[in-house]
């Protein structure tokens, strides 16, 4: 978003009630009479409102400029070195998973071992928890 100027907020009364008054600057003539959606939202932890005419914008007009750090292209190789990494940790998180599960149940079926004593070393000494 680009600032287009600093305005305080007047006080407008009409039939007794008092509306809230923001001026624009005089450049913006070309919108007097139209319709506008006016969003409430939020800027950098400070309320904010944002208003939408059905005014058409030039190519050169553009509020958003592409250096802007909202528009910047996510990079396709990034994206797929994130996910690769991602997927890499699931499989380990995966293979862990079952390992460990494969080895509780053989305790459940022998708790004692093939030797008939408990083992020294049980699955998780072997995962390193």
């Amino acid at each position: 978003m680009q600032l287009v100027s600093k305005a305080k907020i007047g006080r407008l009364s009409a039939k007794g009630i008092d509306y809230p008054q923001l001026r624009l600057p005089r450049e913006y003539y070309s919108i007097v009479g139209e319709t506008a959606d006016i969003f409430a939202t939020e800027h950098k932890g400070k309320q904010a409102f944002l208003v939408v005419t059905e005014h058409s914008m030039s190519k050169e007009d553009t509020v958003l400029k592409p250096n802007e750090e909202v528009l910047k292209p996510i990079n396709d190789s990034d994206t797929e070195a994130r996910l690769s990494a991602l997927e890499s940790e699931i499989d380990k998180l995966r293979s862990m998973f079952f390992l460990n599960e494969r080895d509780c149940s053989n305790q459940i079926k022998n708790p004692m071992g093939s030797a008939g004593f408990e083992p020294a070393t049980s699955a998780m000494s072997r995962l390193g928890l």
